[in-house]
Order: structure tokens, then C-alpha cells, then sequence
């Protein structure tokens, strides 16, 4: 179990990395088209509202799409720590809050309700990160 906790934390910070290389190499990338049924939300899925709405242009969003990597990497270390890798082992009491936080803020600046589930883990890993730590080094 601890493993598998180790392994949803990398892949979370992996989807969370992938978004924010998509807005960093991408910054002029038009919305993605959402179906029918979310029609009423209504900001764009895959660009961030408030770059847009405040008009911040190519830099707002590669800015958002950093903070989207930085949140990914966080994530992908604490995972791999989580996992015992050397290096990285003691980093997750510190990381997972961190990045997930990091990755709230992400989500803040770009959300849509597709984000929903991303927001209930991020927000679980930085209220549970010192009992998930705790009980994947036990």
C-alpha cells in the first residue's frame, strides 16, 4: 500500500507536470473544446482564465505554466521519495506540501471543473502530508 501511495503521488505530479509543459512550450494554444453538457462553465479548459481575463498575454502564461511544472516536479520527487529513492527519501515532509500548495494555486488560476479531482488530491496532500509520510516510512 505505501508504494501505491508512492506511485499515485509521482503520476499526479506527472499529469500536473505534462499541463504545464503544454502552457510553457504552447502559450498561444487556443481552448481545448469541451462536450455539450459542460457548455455552461463558462471558462475556457486549457487555457487560464485569469491570464486571459486580465489580458496577460504569451508571458501570464507561460508564468501559470511554470507554476504548473514546478508543482509536477515537486509531486514526481515527493512520489519518488515516498518510494525510498536515496536522494530523495527525507524531501517528501517538505515537498508534498510544497507542490501540492503550488499546484492549488495552478488550479486557482486555471480552473474548470475537470480540475475537481486535482484540487481533492492536492488539497488531501497538503492536510495529510506529515500522516502520509509517517505511514509510508513505517
Amino acid at each position: 500500500m505505501p508504494r501505491l501511495l508512492a506511485v499515485a503521488v509521482a503520476c499526479h505530479g506527472l499529469i500536473t507536470l505534462m499541463i504545464g509543459a503544454g502552457a510553457v512550450t504552447q502559450p498561444d494554444a487556443p481552448a481545448v473544446a469541451v462536450p455539450s453538457w459542460l457548455s455552461w462553465w463558462p471558462g475556457p479548459f486549457g487555457r487560464s482564465w485569469l491570464v486571459d481575463g486580465l489580458h496577460l498575454g504569451t508571458a501570464g502564461s507561460v508564468i501559470c505554466g511554470l507554476l504548473w511544472c514546478a508543482a509536477g516536479a515537486g509531486l514526481v520527487a515527493a512520489g519518488l521519495g515516498l518510494a525510498g529513492v536515496p536522494l530523495l527519501a527525507d524531501l517528501p515532509p517538505v515537498l508534498l506540501p510544497v507542490a501540492a500548495g503550488i499546484g492549488l494555486v495552478a488550479l486557482v488560476a486555471a480552473f474548470h471543473p475537470f480540475y475537481l479531482l486535482a484540487v481533492a488530491i492536492d488539497v488531501a496532500l497538503v492536510l495529510a502530508a506529515p500522516s502520509l509520510v509517517e505511514a509510508v516510512q513505517a
